[in-house]
């Protein structure tokens, strides 16, 4: 059952066993594990129920019907970095590239060896990996899919003699390569939650309540009880009805900026005092590429390859091609240099580059209970991006590039593999860079030991029995990789503890 705020004409008195903060990757994953073992669950979504039908492939329609404030949340710092986020029934893989990747080895191995997050390294997530990829549908993309903006990497990448592979990607059939995955896939080809884990749970009994805006944890005795919020037309409005839910045990699932805001706004579950802080982000860049060929770059799969021969360095190079609406607006120059580059539109190609990164921000509660997002890139984190940025470059003159634009705003274009590094200005730092965030993680991390975590190893809150905060922002740390995979894998492990022990 799906409850819009439409369908809503009185204030709301819910009863159930589990309530849900959220339906991204970690609360719409719970909410199906648990109703799948019997427990009657309810879903609160701030943002509202979309499908096919409204995914019109404009961004700027999309950007503002998908996206949390029109995709503007920022990390203020050096450089300030956007942070797209998805508000709406799926969370953020409603508009993500469906790009699968587990968690590598070595990092779940830290988890436990550093944290005690007992369970997860030598192999112990396996098991909750394979079912999430089972049910995702997860595969290496078609050649057919790829486009020729990857053809070209790939091109250049062997040319080099770099490793490179299709991607892997929650995708079903349907998929005809369309360009469009961040702004609701038009097909329902993408396995975004909304489509793979909603409708199983809706099922067995599921009851979603969209546009409802959780605003308040329930405590009695010592344990959390339920949620309070509202119906809103939008976020920070005053709610039409409110809506109370009765539970056994809350799920916080709100991401890795809004769980910690919830958090904080209800003074709760931080006597750690780390609620809101080791926030890890992944930066991403771009650079862009003119050819002499037609490469349509938003022709294909968005993120359909990748070249991974620096990973263990904590570098990739995935794909971020997309439609010219998206792209256009990013080239260097101005005036008459800018129009003849917009001119060659289909001879240009686009590739990122992201980090793991070692720095750590922070979210504090703002102004009218909104995220107020700090973070500043570290040194070492810049010396990885430089070096992404000169390997994609180098693959691009590789394949057969004519010029490269770079996304230092000091270093606009190199017209030669050897300029990479060469003209690269003296003391060019962050605040030279263009760069967006796509994987915020790491605010209520989950560990042993009380004084440093905010979440025991199965995502319980140490503070507030009853509370459970199942998202990206309970893994302990940067990933290097796409993390849609390894939140769901982490809230499947946390769903069957919660449903064999607390219901």
């Amino acid at each position: 059952m799906i409850l819009d705020l439409d369908d809503i004409h009185a204030d709301v008195h819910e009863t159930a066993d589990v309530c849900v903060i959220g339906s991204g990757a970690g609360g719409a994953t719970v909410a199906r594990e648990l109703c799948e073992a019997g427990a009657s669950v309810v879903l609160l979504e701030e943002g509202a129920h979309f499908t096919r039908r409204d995914f019109n492939r404009r961004p700027a329609d999309m950007i503002a019907r998908l996206y949390r404030d029109a995709g503007l949340t920022t990390a203020i710092g050096l450089p300030a970095i956007p942070v797209p986020l998805g508000k709406t029934v799926g969370g953020t893989t409603t508009i993500n590239s469906g790009t699968c990747f587990r968690t590598p080895r070595p990092v779940l191995e830290r988890w436990e060896r550093e944290l005690a997050v007992t369970g997860v390294g030598g192999g112990g997530l396996d098991p909750y990996f394979e079912k999430v990829e089972r049910r995702l549908n997860v595969q290496q993309v078609h050649e057919d899919l790829l486009g020729r903006n990857a053809e070209l990497i790939r091109r250049g990448a062997r040319a080099l003699g770099l490793h490179g592979e299709p991607l892997r990607r929650a995708v079903n059939d349907n998929c005809r390569g369309c360009g469009v995955c961040c702004f609701g896939c038009p097909s329902d080809a993408k396995m975004s939650v909304n489509l793979s884990y909603i409708p199983p749970a809706l099922e067995k009994g599921l009851r979603l309540y969209t546009r409802c805006l959780a605003t308040r944890l329930l405590v009695e005795h010592g344990r959390a009880v339920g949620v309070e919020g509202g119906f809103v037309e939008a976020t920070h409005q005053a709610p039409r009805h409110r809506i109370r839910v009765r539970a056994r045990a809350v799920v916080l699932a709100a991401g890795s900026i809004y769980s910690p805001v919830f958090l904080l706004r209800n003074g709760l579950a931080n006597s750690s005092g780390q609620v809101g802080r080791n926030l890890s982000l992944h930066p991403c860049t771009r650079v862009t590429a003119l050819f002499d060929e037609v490469v349509d770059g938003w022709k294909g799969v968005p993120q359909g390859y990748c070249v991974d021969t620096l990973r263990d360095e904590g570098v990739m190079l995935e794909g971020i091609q997309g439609p010219p609406a998206l792209i256009d607006p990013l080239l260097p120059f101005t005036g008459k240099a800018y129009q003849e580059l917009l001119a060659a539109a289909r001879r240009l190609g686009v590739f990122g580059v992201m980090i793991r990164d070692e720095a750590r921000g922070r979210v504090r509660l703002g102004p009218g209970w909104r995220a107020l997002v700090t973070y500043r890139m570290a040194d070492a984190d810049f010396l990885r991006m430089r070096r992404g940025i000169a390997l994609l470059s180098r693959i691009f003159f590789a394949a057969g590039a004519r010029r490269v634009f770079s996304p230092l705003h000091c270093l606009p274009e190199v017209r030669d593999p050897d300029e990479v590094e060469g003209r690269w200005p003296v003391g060019a730092g962050p605040s030279e860079l263009e760069t967006l965030a796509f994987h915020p993680l790491g605010t209520c991390r989950m560990g042993a030991d009380r004084r440093s975590s905010v979440v025991d190893p199965w995502c319980q809150s140490h503070d507030l029995p009853g509370l459970y905060v199942i998202d990206g922002s309970c893994l302990p740390s940067s990933l290097g990789v796409n993390p849609q995979v390894t939140i769901m894998a982490v809230a499947t492990r946390a769903a069957e503890r919660l449903a064999r022990q607390s219901l």
